[in-house]
């Protein structure tokens, strides 16, 4: 027998069975890549939704009809189904919060940036039963909120988000929707400088309480981690960004994870300003930075996280997204981190055809990874993605 043939032919067994096991660790695909146009979204902003049947409703800036955004389905084949056009004027515009299926009622409400009757943005809801949309709130501008960015987050039986802008500082507010229909503003003072002000994230309870972040006021004027005590407006501050090798500009909504509160900033840290991963504990000790993002010029890291962080339960990870970064094309990427040890790695980079500078956050079910990225793909309108891991 022919010993050398039969060691070449085992050692390409072996190599095929790396291959192999090694597409089978971590596979992305494309699902859906916007066109715009009448009969597509573009450009999403935030993350998905799930909608059953293997579907997935995105909010986009842009696309539709008058090019000022969607409620677009993505069925489980990755074809589209726009819901609705957003139109401007009276209607809503740039849909760029990420939308919420409430189990409550089976309902999906969502948030616009700008439209409405006063151009600062409004609440949405669609019922899928029926197939109808109504808009349910618009806000009139500081001293009533202004230009609500992040989604909705159930918390304690109302939906919340937060305003940008408004309030009697125009620094920011909360906004609702309560399980009877009734929606509005709420903690029209509670954003003002060393307050933290400016929130684009989402709203969070833990521990009793609800806790965001803001991109600018605290002591430093860089953000801060904000905490709404006991289901009430009256606000404390748990940490003030400081910049250099601390974070600066938090944009993604906080995690809380066992005991702690995890979350992102799009600037700061010891990398060069690339952004940061942070913990903290809800009564504000222990603030600690896991992770410094080091870009493309060292060692192809990510930069400029503007998500949060997600919990995949299968590994225990923590799961997020940087606009930029990855390799040479600096289109973004999919990172983990371990919250136990600060260890960081790039899942996958985008190229831009499959994808480029993901703002929203990811969705996780079983192990499978879920989520947008704003441009990039076959229309370099964006796209939504799915990555097993």
């Amino acid at each position: 027998m022919n010993t050398g043939l039969l060691k070449t032919a085992l050692l390409g067994s072996v190599l095929a069975l790396a291959l192999s096991a090694g597409a089978a660790h971590a596979s992305f695909r494309v699902v859906h890549s916007f066109a715009g146009g009448s009969s597509d979204g573009a450009s999403p902003f935030g993350g998905i939704a799930p909608a059953g049947h293997g579907g997935f409703y995105v909010a986009t800036d842009g696309g539709g009809s008058s090019n000022l955004g969607t409620l677009t389905l993505i069925h489980k084949d990755g074809t589209a189904s726009v819901l609705h056009t957003f139109t401007g004027g009276s209607d809503g515009q740039n849909a760029d919060g990420t939308p919420i299926a409430w189990p409550v009622d089976g309902n999906v409400y969502g948030t616009t940036k700008f439209g409405g009757s006063a151009g600062c943005g409004t609440i949405y809801k669609y019922t899928p039963a029926q197939g109808a949309y109504r808009q349910l709130y618009a806000p009139q501008c500081a001293p009533d909120s202004a230009f609500p960015f992040s989604g909705f987050v159930d918390a304690g039986g109302a939906l919340e988000a937060t305003t940008s802008n408004g309030g009697d500082n125009d620094d920011g507010t909360l906004i609702f929707v309560r399980s009877d229909g009734s929606s509005g503003t709420a903690c029209a003072n509670s954003f003002a400088g060393r307050n933290g002000s400016n929130p684009y994230a989402g709203i969070i309870p833990a521990s009793g309480n609800e806790y965001t972040v803001t991109t600018a006021g605290g002591t430093n004027d860089l953000g801060a981690i904000v905490e709404f005590q006991g289901f009430t407006c009256n606000t404390s501050v748990l940490h003030s960004f400081a910049g250099g090798s601390d974070g600066a500009a938090s944009y993604g909504t906080l995690l809380s994870y066992n005991g702690a509160l995890y979350g992102t900033t799009a600037n700061g840290g010891s990398g060069g300003n690339l952004g940061t991963v942070f913990r903290i504990d809800p009564d504000g000790s222990n603030y600690t930075v896991l992770h410094a993002f080091q870009g493309i010029c060292c060692g192809k890291d990510g930069s400029f996280p503007h998500s949060g962080l997600t919990l995949n339960v299968t590994d225990g990870m923590l799961y997020g997204t940087t606009i930029n970064g990855g390799n040479s094309s600096d289109n973004g990427t999919v990172f983990k981190i371990n919250p136990s040890t600060g260890v960081e790695k790039i899942v996958h980079s985008f190229r831009g055809s499959d994808g480029a500078h993901p703002y929203g956050g990811l969705y996780i079910k079983k192990g499978t990874i879920y989520g947008t990225a704003a441009a990039g793909g076959a229309h370099n309108l964006g796209v939504v993605f799915k990555l097993k891991t």
